[in-house]
């Protein structure tokens, strides 16, 4: 038999806890992106594209998350929402925090969560980023964001003269498989 429902909301959370263990406890206390901060991201989006802003206000709202690695995306509430770690965050500028978002949501206009699934999820995130960071290297002074994102030329090196550009994820995943 469950025990009563307590009246504090701290108490309903701890009993919760040890009903259904510590593995809902990360989700119940993920902070929530301020809304000063949400109205800001918004008006930059707006300025790179309004898409990425009309798609800003229709995700869940961003998250974060201290276990999540820098960001991701994930599904949540049958929508998209964005979890940054939040140490990751701090450390990032103004013009790559909304990289970032406009990276994340090129995955979902891309429809890169649907994955083929004869494909490595490893390969195939990085073909993916290789398709997406092409389409915003046309929106974004790269120099500014910094070399730790995924291109063409950081991934296939010496032969990246070689390799098309503005291809699918597909062609790059391909090409991949070819070269381990």
């Amino acid at each position: 038999m469950l025990p009563p429902r307590p009246r504090d909301p701290r108490k309903r959370l701890a009993v919760a806890d040890k009903i259904w263990g510590s593995i809902c406890s990360p989700f119940l206390f993920m902070k929530k992106l301020n809304k000063k901060d949400f109205g800001w991201l918004s008006m930059q989006l707006l300025r790179v594209n309004p898409l990425f802003d009309g798609m800003w206000r229709t995700f869940e709202h961003m998250v974060f998350d201290k276990d999540t690695e820098s960001v991701e995306l994930e599904i949540y509430n049958n929508n998209f929402r964005i979890v940054a770690n939040p140490n990751f965050w701090k450390k990032c500028d103004d013009t790559k925090k909304v990289f970032i978002i406009c990276h994340e949501m090129c995955h979902v206009m891309f429809a890169h969560w649907l994955i083929n699934p004869k494909h490595d999820r490893e390969w195939s995130n990085i073909a993916q980023d290789i398709v997406v960071n092409e389409y915003l290297s046309t929106m974004f002074d790269t120099e500014k964001i910094g070399d730790d994102f995924v291109t063409i030329k950081s991934v296939f090196k010496h032969k990246s003269d070689i390799i098309e550009r503005r291809m699918d994820y597909n062609y790059y995943y391909d090409i991949l498989m070819k070269c381990i």
